[in-house]
Order: C-alpha cells, then sequence, then structure tokens
C-alpha cells in the first residue's frame, strides 16, 4: 500500500512538473527553436528532468565520466538501451548539452516529442531507406560541425526490454556514420534504468549505471570491417555488462532495505532470466 501511496505522490509532483513545463517551455522549444539558444533550452530541460529523478530517488552510479570529460573533440556517445529513461539519465548526467538519433515515432510521443525537437533531435526513419540516406548525411554533417552538440545514438536500434540478457544485434551502420564523420566514439554501457519508470521495483532508491569506457579513436576502426567491429563491440558491451549485474546485486546486498526487500528485488531479476 506504501508504495502505491508513493507513486501518486509522484505522479502530483514529478507529473505535474513534467506538464507544467510542456505548456511554459516544451511546445515554444519545438515550434520555435530558432528564438531560444540551444543552452537554454538544454539546461531548462535539464532541470525539469533532475527534478523529477530526484522524486524518483534515482541514485546514479557513474564510471570512467572522465573517459568523455576529458575528449576534446566531437564524438559520437554509443551506448545500449533498456528504457525509455535511458536518455533522461544520459542528459541528468551532462551538464554539457548534448542531443539524440531517435527512431523517427519518438518525436509523437507526449512531452518527450517536443523535447526532443526542442534538443534539435536527428530522426532516422526506420521504414524508409531513402529518407534514411538523407538522414545519415544530416547526422554527418552534425557531427562534423563542432557548433553542434555531441550526439547519442542507442546501437541496439530498439530497446531490449530484459536487461538481464545479453545486448541485442549491434548495427553496424552506426560504425559506419562514425567512420564517415571522421569523429571517435564514446561507449557507455547503461544498466538498471528499467527499474526507474516500474512498479514492480522495491528498492528505496533506484541506482542507475553509466559506464564511460575507453574512448574508440577514429584511427582505430577507420580501416577495419563495420560488421566485424559492431560482433566485437557487442562482446565487450555484454562483459561489462555482466560486471555491472555484479556490482547492482551488490549494491541490492548492502543498501538499508529490509531482508524481504531485498529478496523481492533480487527474485524479480532471477524472472528475468527464466
Amino acid at each position: 500500500m506504501r508504495k502505491y501511496l508513493s507513486y501518486i505522490r509522484i505522479a502530483f509532483t514529478a507529473g505535474l512538473a513534467l506538464l507544467w513545463a510542456n505548456l511554459v517551455y516544451f511546445r515554444k522549444f519545438a515550434k520555435h527553436p530558432e528564438k531560444y539558444p540551444y543552452e537554454y533550452r538544454y539546461q531548462k530541460i535539464r532541470k525539469v528532468i533532475l527534478f523529477v529523478f530526484k522524486h524518483f530517488h534515482v541514485d546514479y552510479k557513474i564510471e570512467g565520466f572522465e573517459n568523455f570529460t576529458n575528449l576534446n573533440t566531437k564524438c559520437l556517445i554509443v551506448a545500449n538501451h533498456h528504457s525509455d529513461a535511458d536518455p533522461l539519465i544520459m542528459i541528468a548526467n551532462h551538464e554539457k548539452p548534448i542531443t539524440f538519433i531517435s527512431k523517427k515515432e519518438a518525436f509523437d510521443f507526449p512531452i518527450i516529442g517536443n523535447a526532443l525537437k526542442g534538443l534539435e533531435g536527428i530522426s532516422l526513419d526506420r521504414a524508409n531507406l531513402m529518407n534514411q540516406i538523407g538522414q545519415i548525411r544530416d547526422i554527418v554533417a552534425h557531427l562534423k560541425d563542432e557548433s553542434k552538440p555531441n550526439l547519442v545514438v542507442y546501437i541496439e536500434g530498439t530497446r531490449n526490454r530484459n536487461p538481464e540478457n545479453e545486448c541485442l544485434p549491434f548495427h553496424a551502420g552506426t560504425l559506419k556514420i562514425a567512420k564517415m564523420a571522421g569523429v571517435p566514439i564514446v561507449p557507455v554501457s547503461t544498466y538498471g534504468t528499467s527499474r526507474i519508470l516500474s512498479g514492480k521495483s522495491y528498492l528505496k532508491r533506484y541506482p542507475a549505471w553509466l559506464h564511460y569506457r575507453e574512448i574508440i579513436d577514429y584511427s582505430k576502426f577507420r580501416e577495419f570491417d563495420s560488421n566485424t567491429e559492431a560482433t566485437k563491440l557487442k562482446k565487450e558491451f555484454d562483459d561489462d555488462l555482466d560486471r555491472i549485474r555484479q556490482l547492482d546485486l551488490d549494491y541490492i546486498y548492502n543498501s538499508k532495505n529490509s531482508k524481504k526487500r531485498k529478496a523481492l528485488e533480487t527474485l524479480i531479476d532471477l524472472k528475468r532470466l527464466s
């Protein structure tokens, strides 16, 4: 009962904050982005996300962020995908503006679609090959433009709904985009984000893991076959996620949750594996 009361409280705080922000900011940003500096739009959207996640009790677990912050050039950030919360977590962790390559349909979602448009996200029409060719050119031009923010892409192409499974096949086309633009790749392993918006978790705080791994310099992959490199990169993600899952179990074991809550949370993860 207490858990459901908690979700009602969140709906009246975070939910109302999102609706208010959409009416006051997001819709204006989506319709007339040219009227507002990009930095201003990004920080307004990020502030709302941080407020919402504060009420969801997100516990950020960030590793290797210096690998990204020490990079002094444009890059393509490549991550695995478990949840609708993934891009929100990424924005919350990045004070410096970023934006996203996203499926075309996401731009029509309520609230999220307006935020994506306000961040000048790039849509990818997966059902239309001819449109994709033009969109890829736009992505490459974006990556080459030093005045534009870094791009984030979810290389599986869709959500992996079972976070205990290995990653879905990686799209080699993502690596080809980095090759065409001549930019390095920043691989980011994510885990735990599926709990944040789920009604099934029993934790008091929700750990969200982001591991910024070693930068893949353009010189390391420009001469190699993209399909081979995509398979190799997927294996590296799977190995890293196995390590993070163990860290997550340790987090649950050492948390201040009751033994009953810990047992229930572990049971949920075991059911995902079955």
